[in-house]
């Protein structure tokens, strides 16, 4: 799918709950009559999505931004790759290597649900620090840092 379209998507999902930041993935889940629960995953895997039940786990022990991350990241499996089955989002090398086309779709998903392009050229206008930017989107420094790249804005680099 382009990027245009996940960003449209990803817009869509965000005006469901009227929202203002930082956005919370719980919310947009539930209104879209999905259940969201923690719980002990194994150490691989950071998330999962099972269509038919309309459910998504993530691992209770992570940090709360990297769970914000995760229901992010399984919303986009649900909304561009529901095939009616399950899915498990792994840390592994495929995810980390951004080669498996679902994993990064889904990862542009995230990124652009939480922390979309307009409000991240705000931010940046006003000076904001990489680090109160991600504490505006409740996303971890990293996740923050790596959006910023993909925008093309380098002065946080």
């Amino acid at each position: 799918m382009n990027e245009a379209k996940i960003i449209a998507k990803a817009d869509e999902a965000r005006k469901l709950t009227n929202q203002l930041f930082p956005i919370d993935p719980i919310l947009i889940a539930k209104a879209m009559g999905l259940k969201v629960f923690t719980a002990s995953l194994p150490r691989d895997v950071s998330g999962e999505i099972f269509y038919k039940e309309k459910k998504i786990f993530i691992e209770q022990t992570d940090y709360i931004t990297r769970q914000v991350f995760s229901v992010a990241h399984e919303l986009g499996h649900y909304i561009l790759h529901n095939d009616g089955t399950s899915h498990i989002s792994k840390r592994d090398t495929t995810s980390s290597q951004g080669i498996d086309i679902k994993e990064i779709e889904a990862n542009f998903f995230a990124a652009n649900l939480l922390m979309p392009q307009d409000e991240v050229l705000r931010l940046t206008g006003l000076k904001f620090t990489l680090d109160s930017m991600a504490s505006y989107f409740n996303v971890s420094p990293l996740a923050m840092q790596y959006r910023l790249e993909k925008l093309g804005i380098s002065a946080y680099v």
